[in-house]
């Protein structure tokens, strides 16, 4: 088959998470704190011990809340810093928290909350920004670190049959480091970069930068082309934009992090120089407010395909705007009933956005339906990078074990063809690579993966337990066995 093009990862954040205090898979807290206690024992030189993907429902999390305590008991001696299964929170110790000066009288960043107990005292978990007042604190890994953990992050790509990645931001420290595994024959996966624009940025000094790197990286291996904005969190912690409030919580509306003249003004600025928008909207006010502005600048639109990334709740009349406007629909169907991926948070969507809003979420079927392109990725580290997780998800809209047993929110399944096409052409479509990438045809990259059997004809159930075989980057073998002469590009 076409190589599988995860649409919508952070690369240079999944090496991290190979190389530090993964514990997606921990189901109970004693786990977490156990691989925590571990970790730092193998690496008493750490000057900082950081986790990734902690989860909101283990069955020991007695007060339903994380404290600073719980990490303190295990680690007094050094900072700890966890992001959560969704990277909009995180949860740290007390020596964390007094490296960066928060205490009882720090106010809240813009666009963050620290969580303080009834006594005004910080309690150690940050949402969203207030996460970055420790976060930039963490030194940053070195180039050999650095180095050392994208060639693992690039073997479980390739494992996996990934031969290229649309990498959603924060990778600007590894750009030089891919481009000198390039020159070395070392990389193999293909890359599509991007660059984040915050809210306080001068987004025309942003855009002379982001010229620079479009010129210094413009290949088939490594190209740089999008910029990348945020307008709000996540459903899960209140903070994706839902201007009608929260089922929960209805006076909460959640975050907006740009205000809308700005935001629109940059999203017009950044397609008149050439590049590709991306914009994190999952909240109903959000998708619309980023499908607005891609609207109000219809011809570079068209020219452009602006994306939105994770679509979790559009509003109904926002489905057919996709098509219209010609935007991509970007979703990760892994985070669909995610009781797999994040424990305990499988009924939480629901609880946020309400009954009557069940219907649209994650609305796949809808957008396809509606003429919408759709392309699949996974967030990476956030989710699994296993491309064969997402397509049975997205055909079967269940977790593992089969919950619900009709499937959460069926009418929006899509067919195992339909979820392949996502994560192949779809994806190299939404990436402006369709004319070199995702199908088998002559003239195109020989980017292939074989699979010990055929998706199509499997029970959709079945399809993570598929092998890969083998996976060819431009015709060369970079992951199994492959019988006779490697291949040629076409």
């Amino acid at each position: 088959m076409p190589g599988f093009i995860d649409a919508h990862l952070h690369f240079a954040w999944g090496a991290s998470y190979v190389e530090d205090i993964g514990v997606r898979h921990a189901r109970t807290m004693s786990e977490v704190l156990t691989k925590l206690r571990d970790y730092a024992k193998a690496n008493p030189a750490k000057e900082w011990l950081v986790g990734h993907e902690f989860s909101y429902g283990y069955p020991d999390l007695a007060s339903g809340a994380f404290h600073k305590s719980m990490f303190d008991e295990v680690v007094s001696d050094r900072p700890v810093f966890f992001y959560s299964g969704m990277a909009h929170a995180a949860w740290v110790n007390s020596r964390a928290l007094t490296a960066a000066g928060i205490n009882s009288t720090t106010p809240d960043p813009e666009g963050g909350i620290i969580v303080r107990d009834e006594h005004g005292q910080p309690t150690g978990w940050l949402k969203e920004n207030a996460a970055f007042l420790v976060k930039r604190l963490i030194p940053p890994a070195t180039a050999e670190q650095m180095t050392s953990a994208l060639e693992k992050a690039l073997a479980l790509a390739a494992s996996c049959g990934i031969t290229r990645v649309q990498s959603a931001g924060y990778d600007d420290h590894i750009f030089s480091i891919l481009r000198e595994l390039q020159q070395k024959g070392r990389l193999t996966c293909r890359f599509t970069l991007s660059s984040v624009i915050e809210p306080s940025a001068d987004v025309d000094a942003k855009l002379a930068e982001m010229t620079e790197l479009r010129t210094a990286y413009d290949d088939d291996y490594i190209q740089f082309r999008i910029g990348k904005f945020f307008l709000d969190g996540v459903l899960e912690s209140h903070t994706g934009y839902m201007p009608r409030g929260y089922a929960d919580q209805p006076e909460e509306t959640g975050v907006l992090l740009w205000e809308v003249e700005d935001y629109r003004n940059a999203v017009a600025k950044v397609q008149a120089s050439g590049f590709q928008v991306w914009t994190h909207a999952i909240g109903e006010g959000a998708i619309q407010t980023a499908l607005d502005a891609y609207e109000a600048d219809a011809k570079n639109s068209k020219l452009c395909r602006p994306r939105v990334e994770h679509v979790e709740i559009p509003r109904a009349g926002d489905i057919a705007r996709f098509r219209k406007i010609g935007a991509i629909a970007s979703l990760q169907p892994s985070m669909i009933y995610p009781k797999d991926e994040w424990l305990g948070m499988e009924g939480i969507w629901e609880v946020r956005a309400g009954g009557e809003n069940l219907p649209r979420a994650f609305p796949i079927r809808a957008i396809l339906d509606a003429g919408g392109a759709v392309a699949f990725g996974t967030d990476w580290p956030i989710i699994d990078l296993n491309p064969l997780l997402g397509i049975r998800k997205a055909v079967v809209r269940q977790s593992m074990d089969r919950q619900p047993e009709s499937g959460w929110v069926p009418a929006q399944a899509v067919t195992v063809e339909e979820a392949l096409q996502a994560y192949s052409l779809g994806a190299a479509y939404a990436g402006h690579r369709e004319h070199r990438e995702g199908s088998i045809s002559v003239g195109k990259l020989a980017d292939l993966v074989i699979l010990d059997s055929n998706p199509l004809t499997q029970d959709p159930q079945a399809i993570p337990d598929l092998c890969v075989t083998a996976t060819l980057v431009g015709g060369q073998l970079v992951y199994g066995t492959l019988p006779g002469h490697a291949l040629h590009d076409a």
